[in-house]
């Protein structure tokens, strides 16, 4: 009983609670809302939550990304105060710019436009709670971070107390839960920050680190998205459905992986800045056993791909098992590239990270035709490994060239 207390108390254990608790909800949450809300408004609330990915990434390169790194130079109270200043005024620009788009006289926009309010709530909460999520994980404040995902649970309760769910409903009582779960961390904030006007050295380093993260992160919704919305238009609605079922599932191995992302950046530049090698080497074996577990979970769903999408979808589905296998190709290639991944994070090869990906935007704009055309769901998997494949390879070449490394 002492060694189970002791191993729940370290970090990496607490890591993993706080993981299962999130990925869990999430899928489970996505499940509900697919059951309870009619077909079009789970299609609005999909395709809501694809537009609010990319302002993660917006909010991520410019404020959560060049934070991770600083604070493992240098935590200040002043740095963690401008954070959270900062994360407020993006908050303002990312409601208005929704609430401006929302107004524009263009017919997809028209099916939002009646629950706008509701859909500028849900995108601030949303973005809120992932902000203050993944700041508390970088200054490894983790217990924090497991208090505030299993608040978000009462998300559940809240939503079945409804009855008749409805898409509005939805997406105001995920905001009120998203707000209540964040009030530990905004607790934790006004004791340990300090608030300032005078942060223009911050200032300038979040704009000179964050340009490149900004610019990668718009290019990389687009290079992540594009094949998947070419699937649509070339291949029909049949196609996309299976793709994005698939997709979804192998959502839970990519909230791991930007798990991972958030806790292993942080700490392996802190051990990087202080030279601290054997302290490297061991993180390094945890990361490789973690990759190495998710293996065996993609392995286990590609051989039971076909009773597996059956079971995700329905026997319609049944003859697109073959999309399993190929997208679990794709996370097999993503798996191998996560160390050469923080590499160019904790190096802060950021023009690097951005060029990266307009590399692998460049050739899915160059070669959708050719692969939808000929290769339908075959090539629009295969050109998401391409996308992979070419993005690491330069970023080998880059730090083979620079001879430098994280890991080394």
């Amino acid at each position: 009983m002492k060694k189970l207390k002791e191993l729940l108390r370290k970090p990496s254990s607490l890591v993993l609670t706080d993981q299962l608790i999130f990925s869990g909800s999430n899928f489970l949450l996505t499940f509900l809302l697919a059951r309870e809300l009619s077909i079009s408004d789970f299609g609005l609330f999909s395709t809501l939550l694809l537009v609010t990915y990319l302002f993660v990434g917006i909010f991520n390169a410019l404020i959560v990304q060049p934070f991770q790194i600083s604070v493992a130079k240098r935590l200040s109270k002043r740095s963690l105060g401008f954070v959270f200043q900062a994360s407020m005024v993006l908050l303002i620009i990312i409601a208005l710019l929704v609430f401006f788009i929302g107004m524009l006289p263009i017919s997809f926009i028209d099916s939002f436009k009646s629950h706008l309010p509701a859909v500028i709530f849900f995108i601030s909460g949303y973005l809120f709670q992932d902000f203050v999520r993944k700041i508390l994980l970088a200054v490894d404040v983790v217990k924090l971070v497991v208090i505030i995902d299993s608040i978000f649970l009462l998300v559940f309760p809240s939503l079945r107390f409804q009855g008749n769910m409805t898409l509005e409903s939805s997406l105001l009582t995920i905001t009120f839960i998203n707000i209540i779960s964040s009030i530990p961390a905004i607790l934790f904030f006004l004791k340990n920050a300090e608030f300032s006007l005078k942060n223009r050295d911050l200032l300038y380093y979040h704009y000179r680190e964050g340009k490149w993260l900004f610019s990668a992160s718009i290019v990389q919704w687009f290079s992540g998205n594009f094949f998947t919305l070419a699937a649509g238009i070339y291949l029909g609605i049949n196609a996309l459905g299976a793709l994005r079922l698939v997709q979804s599932f192998f959502g839970i191995v990519n909230v791991i992986l930007q798990t991972v992302e958030n806790y292993f950046i942080p700490k392996t530049a802190l051990l990087y800045y202080q030279n601290k090698k054997q302290e490297k080497k061991n993180l390094y074996f945890d990361l490789f056993k973690g990759m190495t577990a998710l293996g065996v979970l993609i392995t286990i769903f590609f051989i039971f791909s076909e009773p597996l999408i059956s079971l995700l979808g329905g026997i319609k589905y049944q003859h697109y098992g073959f999309v399993i296998k190929l997208v679990s190709i794709l996370y097999f290639v993503i798996l191998y590239s996560y160390p050469t991944r923080i590499s160019i994070r904790v190096l802060e090869q950021n023009k690097a990270f951005f060029i990266g990906y307009c590399i692998s935007f460049i050739f899915s704009v160059s070669s959708f035709h050719f692969l939808l055309k000929y290769g339908e769901l075959y090539g629009a998997v295969a050109g998401l490994v391409i996308n992979q494949i070419l993005m690491i390879v330069y970023w080998k070449i880059l730090l083979n060239k620079k001879q430098i490394s994280v890991w080394a």
